[in-house]
């Protein structure tokens, strides 16, 4: 390693490691990541010291309020559209933008499957399904791109029942107000208990891929707490809680 490349890395590791004191960051989050980014906060408050504010919603409902002035340091967003545009916009640097996760979509159902839990799409017994708004939810638009690669799209429209973010998709399956819904496979490594009687894990090649992007708004970049968990997110004890939690991490 070069003496320029040591320096460097030891720079990283002390924005990482060293705060000169703890500050607290404002972080806007897709529903669908915010109970990883929970896990995510604690482990980086007790290496750092500095704390999250997390606000958690739809990836669209977050980058309106950015749009209106919501006062965030950080945007991780369930897809790469609206960070790309907040780029264009000058609100944000592409320098500080990487993708952080990289979501799968699940079908649950409350409906016993004859063979497979595909197979519910095409039951009498489905009046409902749950799916989160593909106009505001990445997630919500990889299930419409799965519906019409599977030509069930337009025969599934009358039934649909659409939550704003993904996190309301799995309330209506899971209090039973839906009898099937699309969701993200996180959300059921992270603890939700729901009695299921199938699910299928939907082959990434029925969507677009599922690229969450997180950028550091440009008003927040000289903020050394914030630059530290830009860095943290980098980290491999970072990767693997992502990876844990029902996630690729790139």
């Amino acid at each position: 390693m070069t003496k320029l490349k040591l320096l460097f890395a030891l720079f990283l590791l002390l924005m990482v490691a060293t705060p000169t004191h703890a500050d607290n960051i404002n972080v806007a989050v897709a529903s669908n990541f915010s109970p990883t980014l929970q896990m995510l906060a604690g482990d980086f408050k007790a290496k750092t010291g500095h704390q999250l504010r997390v606000s958690s919603a739809s990836t669209g409902k977050l980058y309106t309020q950015i749009n209106h002035g919501a006062p965030f340091d950080i945007f991780m967003a369930a897809d790469e559209d609206r960070p790309d545009r907040l780029i264009a916009e000058g609100k944000a640097s592409a320098a500080l933008a990487r993708v952080y996760a990289i979501g799968r979509l699940v079908l649950i159902s409350n409906i016993k499957a004859k063979k497979t839990c595909q197979d519910v799409l095409d039951s009498p017994a489905l009046k409902r399904l749950a799916i989160a708004n593909p106009k505001t939810a990445p997630y919500g638009l990889a299930t419409q791109q799965t519906l019409e690669k599977l030509q069930r799209w337009q025969t599934l429209k009358p039934k649909l029942v659409m939550g704003e973010n993904i996190a309301q998709a799995l309330q209506f399956v899971a209090t039973g107000n839906a009898g099937a819904g699309f969701i993200a496979q996180s959300m059921l490594q992270q603890g939700t208990e729901i009695n299921l009687a199938c699910k299928w894990e939907v082959p990434a090649d029925r969507h677009e891929p599922i690229k969450q992007k997180m950028l550091v708004l440009t008003k927040a970049s000289n903020k050394p707490a914030v630059i530290a968990f830009w860095h943290y997110m980098q980290t491999d004890a970072a990767k693997t809680i992502i990876k844990n939690s029902g996630y690729d991490a790139p």
